[in-house]
């Protein structure tokens, strides 16, 4: 330890006095000696380190660290406080994001690093269903208006592009190759040239979750994979095999790992394939058992985790018993939050063990029907502290707009709190507690 030099000096010094031996104990080898005394062990503590927090650190990483931070880790190790979050205290970065720089991980393709935001914390915005298919009538709509970013109003697209991470449902095929599925009554087909509003609109990730995905049979699915990585879209909750499908996405924001999975259970007739060990298709959770497997390896890798669900029966509040037992499975397996969405309407909004479940956030842009819509933004500071906010929209006219009259704004969220099971209450700014 860095004291044994002192103290093998003081003892030696005391008995050669005792004794009275000719030691010549000179300045500089007094110096010498403290010199080594006072040197940090990278090596040693970096050991101490990789055994104490599973990490597995490096001495040349802990020494590029600087002693003074490597010091504080190993004080907090040796009086028994530390705790994962002592990395991002320390360090600014999280265990798990130290994790990955030490085993290279961080420069996976499921990885975006995004950097520091200097704020004390970041934000993570979610909405629904979007439609491009020019045969229908928000595309008719667009061209009428000179574009779709002339249906969605400024102050939404404003919004959204200041979110740190923006998803949104991906619920079309892409290309031009494939035919309709025979006997399915609405399929959608867009040009990919068209993911060029994605950028326009500020989105990071899309889910493929969902009932439209494969409406072009396997080479549409096929294209739509194709698609969405030429432009460098990152996609979640399908492939062309369980493995992928399953696979989460990540993001680093303020030295923090945010992780979202997705997965699918619309369709009470069954039209879009679930992927398998080696056919291609969506993540399901019509059985659980391997969403809740994909949940538990990403939770392991990852400080806050949401599922992304597509579920339930279109155009009602009600809720399906299976959403209400499903979201709490996912929880228990680790997930942070749950957001759901394909009913085209909202619906209601609770909290179990603390982390909120937001069952469906309803249209994004899609079709031509008044509704109640939303963003729904998680907001995570530099404790890890998640909390849910929801910002009002408007669907109506194929076109989408944020509420900003106070009383249409309490007018949705009343209505929202009403819906069952009527477990939140919705602030005048939106944060969504649960009922106390």
């Amino acid at each position: 330890m860095k004291n044994m030099f002192i103290k093998i000096f003081i003892v030696t010094f005391i008995l050669c006095t005792l004794c009275s031996c000719k030691v010549d104990v000179s300045d500089s080898y007094a110096e010498q000696l403290d010199m080594q005394a006072s040197a940090f062990d990278y090596e040693e503590y970096a050991l101490l380190i990789s055994n104490e927090t599973g990490v597995p650190m490096t001495a040349s990483f802990l020494e590029s660290m600087g002693e003074e931070l490597a010091q504080n880790l190993v004080d907090e190790i040796e009086n028994g406080t530390y705790t994962e979050l002592s990395w991002l205290k320390i360090t600014g970065y999280s265990y798990h994001v130290i994790s990955d720089i030490l085993s290279g991980k961080i420069n996976a393709d499921n990885i975006s690093d995004r950097g520091f935001n200097g704020k004390d914390s970041f934000t993570v915005s979610f909405v629904g269903d979007i439609l491009f298919d020019p045969d229908f009538r928000p595309m008719v709509h667009a061209a009428e208006m000179g574009g779709v970013l002339n249906c969605i109003d400024a102050a939404t697209v404003d919004y959204l592009k200041k979110s740190d991470v923006f998803l949104i449902n991906n619920e079309f095929s892409l290309g031009s190759r494939g035919a309709p599925l025979p006997n399915k009554t609405w399929t959608f087909q867009v040009n990919p040239e068209r993911l060029s509003l994605y950028r326009d609109m500020g989105v990071d990730i899309v889910s493929l979750a969902n009932n439209h995905v494969y409406d072009y049979g396997p080479e549409g699915f096929e294209d739509t994979l194709k698609y969405l990585d030429e432009a460098g879209i990152p996609r979640i909750g399908a492939g062309m095999n369980l493995g992928e499908a399953a696979e989460g996405y990540y993001f680093v924001v303020n030295g923090i790992k945010v992780g979202i999975v997705a997965a699918s259970r619309a369709e009470k007739v069954r039209f879009t394939p679930v992927a398998t060990a080696t056919d291609p298709g969506v993540m399901g959770t019509y059985d659980s058992a391997e969403f809740i497997k994909a949940i538990r390896e990403a939770d392991a890798q990852c400080d806050v985790l949401v599922a992304y669900v597509h579920w339930g029966t279109e155009n009602t509040t009600k809720l399906d018993a299976e959403q209400k037992t499903l979201a709490r499975e996912y929880i228990d397996a680790g997930v942070d939050a749950v957001i759901g969405g394909h009913t085209h309407c909202l619906q209601g909004m609770e909290f179990y063990n603390g982390k909120p479940i937001i069952y469906s956030v309803g249209n994004f842009w899609f079709n031509s029907k008044s509704l109640d819509s939303c963003v729904i933004t998680l907001r995570i500071d530099n404790q890890l502290k998640t909390e849910a906010l929801i910002v009002p929209l408007e669907q109506k006219g194929c076109e989408t707009r944020l509420l900003t009259d106070s009383e249409e704004r309490r007018a949705l969220f009343s209505r929202v709190e009403s819906y069952e099971p009527m477990g939140v209450t919705i602030a005048d700014d939106g944060l969504i507690s649960p009922v106390s």
